[in-house]
C-alpha cells in the first residue's frame, strides 16, 4: 500500500461503518475500490472500460442500507414493546433509476412519489410486471390535475395508492376518492437543517385539521421537517409533537393508523462525530411508546 493511502482513507472517511462507507476502500496503487463479498471492483478500471463520465450503481449496497434500517427499527420495536409496525417508503425524488428502485421494492420497501412524473414511472413498472400491487405508494407534492387523474387511474387498476392532502384545495379535490388518504401537518417547530425553508406553504395547521372533523378514509398523518437535519434532538422533538396531534386527530378519525415521518437525517460530510441512526430510532420509540 502506498505511503499516503491511509491518509486518503481517513480524509475521505472510507471503510467506516459510521459514515456508511464500509464497502469502500483503496487499492495498493491508491485507486478507489468497492468490495462485494470476496469480490472487489476497481473504479478506475470501470472508467477505463466504459469511459467517463460514468455513473455506477451497486444494488447490494442499496439493499443492505434498507435491511439494516428495518432491522434497527424492529429491534427497538421489540425492546420498547411497541405495538405498531415500521414501514419504509423510498422517496423516488432521490433517484428514479430502476437500478435503485427495484432492489428496494424487491426487499419489501414501499414507495413515495412527489409528482406526476414519478407516479408515471410507477405505472411503467406496473405495466412491465415489475411492481407488486401490495406495495403502498404514498403520493406527496402539489396535486396537479394530471397527478390527480393518474392517482385515480392507478387506484382503479388495483394499486395501493394513498394521496397525501397538502392543502384545503386538495382536500376538496379528494373528497370523493374511494381509497385511503393522508393529511400533511404544517409543523409549528423547525429543526436545524442544511435545507431549511423560512416558509413552508405545504400542509395544514393542526387547528385546521381539527376543524375538518371526520375525514373519509383517513389513514396517514404526514409531516416533513426538512432534509439534512443536523440535530438528533430536533428530529425526536418533531416526532413527539406530531404524535400529540396524531392522538387528538385519531379521536375524530378511528381509521387513522399511521404516522409518516418525513425528512432526512444528515450525512456527516464534515463532522468527525455525528448522531447515529440507532440513536435517533431509540429516541423516537421512547417518545412514541405512550401513544401506541
Amino acid at each position: 500500500m502506498k505511503k499516503n493511502t491511509s491518509k486518503y482513507l481517513d480524509f475521505w472517511k472510507l471503510g467506516k461503518e459510521e459514515f456508511n462507507t464500509e464497502f469502500f476502500g483503496m487499492s495498493k496503487d491508491g485507486e478507489l475500490t468497492v468490495r462485494e463479498g470476496n469480490y472487489q471492483y476497481n473504479i478506475r478500471d470501470l472508467v477505463n472500460k466504459f469511459g467517463s463520465p460514468l455513473e455506477i450503481a451497486f444494488p447490494f449496497i442499496v439493499e443492505k442500507r434498507y435491511l439494516d434500517l428495518v432491522q434497527t427499527f424492529n429491534y427497538y420495536i421489540k425492546q420498547q414493546n411497541y405495538k405498531g409496525r415500521f414501514f419504509y417508503h423510498y422517496p423516488m425524488k432521490v433517484n428514479q433509476n430502476k437500478e435503485f428502485v427495484l432492489p428496494l421494492i424487491s426487499e419489501g420497501a414501499n414507495l413515495e412519489t412527489a409528482s406526476y412524473n414519478e407516479l408515471w414511472l410507477v405505472r411503467k413498472l406496473w405495466e412491465q410486471d415489475q411492481f407488486n400491487a401490495r406495495i403502498r405508494v404514498i403520493c406527496n407534492g402539489p396535486k396537479t390535475d394530471k397527478y390527480l387523474s393518474l392517482i385515480q387511474e392507478l387506484k382503479e387498476k388495483g394499486l395501493l395508492i394513498v394521496p397525501i392532502i397538502e392543502d384545503i384545495s386538495e382536500y376538496e379535490a379528494l373528497k370523493k376518492y374511494k381509497g385511503d388518504v393522508g393529511l400533511r401537518i404544517k409543523m409549528e417547530v423547525k429543526t436545524k437543517s442544511h435545507w431549511n425553508k423560512k416558509n413552508d406553504r405545504y400542509g395544514l395547521a393542526p387547528e385546521e385539521i381539527y376543524e375538518l372533523g371526520k375525514i373519509r378514509n383517513l389513514k396517514i398523518l404526514h409531516y416533513h421537517m426538512g432534509s439534512q437535519s443536523m440535530s438528533q434532538d430536533g428530529i425526536i422533538e418533531a416526532v413527539k409533537l406530531a404524535a400529540k396531534v396524531y392522538a387528538k386527530i385519531k379521536k375524530q378519525n378511528p381509521t387513522l393508523d399511521t404516522l409518516d415521518v418525513g425528512g432526512g437525517m444528515a450525512i456527516p460530510y464534515e463532522k468527525k462525530k455525528h448522531y447515529s441512526t440507532a440513536g435517533v430510532i431509540k429516541g423516537v420509540f421512547l417518545r412514541l411508546a405512550k401513544f401506541a
